[in-house]
């Protein structure tokens, strides 16, 4: 049987474009010691550029499911690593995550503005811009095996962060919603009930886990099996009855630390699974975002993400002693939560199926902030993490 040169193209086209981004994040990790997910990205974002991989509305509508499935990992992962004790114990660490996150988002909308973006785009993009990057943070941390006060409270502010995000965009969605229908009332339910449910969608996956896995006597390699299953079990019920699945990751990971089932070193990033739905999420979330056309849209892209920056570093630094630490350290936990683009991207995108009518033109005016901080997001975590002295020598095969 002859196959024509597009169809066999086609059917390669995934996994030879993974698998050259598995081998450039190698690479650029151990030859420059730059982090694999800036590779990843990288080949993402040329893969689209050249038009490699092409889908029909099935196949992205699963590809999209993987890439929720991915991100609900690092999520769950994330949640199992926020202590609440320690939240409630030093409540300025909450405020300040809070703060930061405020800061960020009126700073993004206020440059949005400035550079002629519409008020309700801008709104969008501040909200956006909120979110750190649980995949970059989370991967950063574990390559290079981080452990410390300012990892530590990188990746509490990174869960903060999240789920203001989450909050800033569903007010968005239901600001949009007041202006479309004129109901404050629906506005309010919508957005109040998509929260309630994603949670309890969480929850509902979350309670009966410790009693299974304490009945079965799992050990280390079973649990991590049984976590993963209920990540691909909670976005599909998540996604089935369109709620968010990644606050109901995150929300089972945290139900998941407090019934203390907790995760070994050796199952973080989920073996050698994680390691492949990482390359995909990267590649796949890289290739939804477009080069800047204009000079206009490279400025906003640059001015947003140092903008972005600059306000994380000032809010972090700014509550840094009230919250137990020294200044410098604030500064570099603000500097580690640069990283964006997957968060945003799909919160975005799953934002967009629900019927979100600003999406289209979001993604059109983040898609270069995206691509800026897919290269200098990860950078800066791991620039700052080091300094902090934080980072171990990573484990070889």
């Amino acid at each position: 049987m002859v196959f024509e040169a597009g169809r066999i193209f086609e059917l390669v086209g995934w996994p030879a474009v993974l698998l050259t981004a598995w081998l450039a994040g190698e690479l650029a990790h151990r030859g420059l010691g730059v982090p694999r997910v800036c590779a990843y990205s990288l080949a993402g974002i040329v893969s689209s550029a050249l038009n490699t991989v092409q889908a029909d509305a099935e196949t992205t509508a699963a590809l999209s499911f993987l890439a929720n499935f991915a991100l609900g990992l690092f999520l769950f992962e994330l949640g199992h690593r926020i202590n609440l004790r320690w939240l409630v114990n030093n409540p300025w660490l909450l405020v300040s995550g809070i703060a930061e996150s405020l800061l960020t988002f009126f700073v993004v909308r206020g440059i949005a503005l400035a550079m002629g973006q519409p008020d309700d785009i801008a709104m969008v993009l501040g909200a956006l811009s909120v979110a750190t990057s649980p995949a970059a943070l989370v991967r950063v941390v574990n390559d290079l095996r981080c452990s410390g006060q300012v990892t530590e409270r990188a990746l509490h502010l990174c869960a903060i962060n999240c789920l203001i995000s989450v909050l800033l965009m569903k007010g968005a969605i239901g600001y949009w919603q007041l202006l479309e229908s004129g109901s404050l009332v629906n506005a309010l339910w919508n957005s109040a009930a998509i929260l309630a449910v994603s949670v309890g969608c969480g929850i509902l996956i979350g309670i009966p886990l410790p009693w299974l896995l304490r009945r079965l006597r799992a050990d280390e390699r079973g649990v991590t099996t049984v976590f993963a299953l209920a990540v691909m079990l909670v976005t599909l019920l998540t996604q089935g009855v369109n709620v968010s699945p990644l606050l109901a990751a995150l929300t089972l990971g945290i139900l998941i630390r407090r019934r203390k089932l907790l995760l070994t070193p050796a199952q973080r990033n989920f073996g050698v699974l994680g390691d492949l739905l990482t390359v995909f999420l990267f590649v796949f979330v890289a290739g939804m975002a477009t080069w800047p056309t204009t000079a206009t849209a490279l400025a906003l892209a640059v001015l947003m993400s140092a903008g972005r920056i600059a306000a994380k570093v000032a809010a972090t630094a700014a509550f840094a002693h009230v919250s137990g630490t020294s200044t410098r350290k604030g500064s570099l936990t603000g500097f580690a939560l640069a990283p964006l683009s997957t968060f945003a991207l799909l919160l975005l995108e799953y934002s967009r199926s629900a019927g979100f009518g600003l999406a289209e033109g979001a993604l059109s005016a983040i898609a270069g902030m995206v691509i800026v901080m897919e290269f200098v997001g990860p950078l800066f975590a791991q620039w700052a993490l080091m300094l902090a002295g934080e980072a171990q020598h990573e484990e070889r095969a």
